[in-house]
This record gives C-alpha cells, structure tokens and sequence, in this order.
C-alpha cells in the first residue's frame, strides 16, 4: 500500500468513525466547540499523535475490509461495519496525546488543505513501517 493511499484509507476511515462516534458522544457530552484543525496541525506532537493514530486505524480498516470482502449478506455487514466503526473509535482514543475530535479536525484540515495533507503524508512516511 503506498503512502497516499494509506493517508487516504486512514482519513476515510476517521470519515467511518465520524459518522457514528459524535452522535454516540452527544448523547453524553455537552456541546463543545469543535477544535481548529488548521491550528492542531501548527503542533508538531498532534500531528505526531495523528500519524500514530491514523497508522493505527489503518490497521483496523484493513482488517475489517478483509472481512467484508468475504460477507453477502447486508444485515451481517451492517453488523460489521458498526463493529469497525467502534474499533477505530477505539484506536483514536487508544492514541496518546491526541482526542478522537482533535484527529477528526486534522483530518478533515487535510482533505480540504493539500498542503496539510503532504505534511501528514511525509510524517507519516516516517513512521510507517517498511512494507
């Protein structure tokens, strides 16, 4: 998988994870202003924390679209999308020093600012290990 593409799986995959995780957080929480995420991306350690989780989500998508790729029926898809959607939820907040909405903020900064999306994706050739 090259780097763009993993940049992409992992920005997609916060895209999964944001589809469910705020509805879930509204429940409990209340409403709070959504962090800048052109202003995390000035953080050199928000966007180490993102690298990390994004590496990490990745990790989760393509073990869950490995699955996927083998189901037919919707009902059990479905199922398994909603388990995928709480793993990566799970990794996000399993990542030190960044919040699930702080990386939901850097990665949309990314898809809407390609330069922010070449910085992640150099940082995240960086970390990322040998393929």
């Amino acid at each position: 998988m090259t780097f763009k593409t993993t940049l992409t799986a992992a920005l997609l995959a916060s895209g999964l994870a944001v589809g469910t995780a705020p509805a879930a957080m509204a429940q409990d929480q209340p409403v709070q202003a959504q962090p800048d995420g052109a202003l995390l991306v000035q953080n050199t350690d928000k966007l180490d924390s993102f690298v990390v989780a994004a590496l990490a989500v990745d990790e989760v998508r393509s073990t869950y679209v490995a699955q996927l790729q083998t189901m037919e029926d919707e009902a059990a898809q479905q199922s398994l999308i909603e388990e995928a959607n709480a793993a990566i939820v799970q990794a996000v907040e399993n990542a030190e020093g960044i919040t699930l909405e702080e990386y939901v903020a850097i990665g949309e900064a990314a898809g809407a600012d390609p330069e922010i999306a070449a910085q992640l994706e150099s940082r995240l050739r960086e970390q990322a290990p040998e393929q």
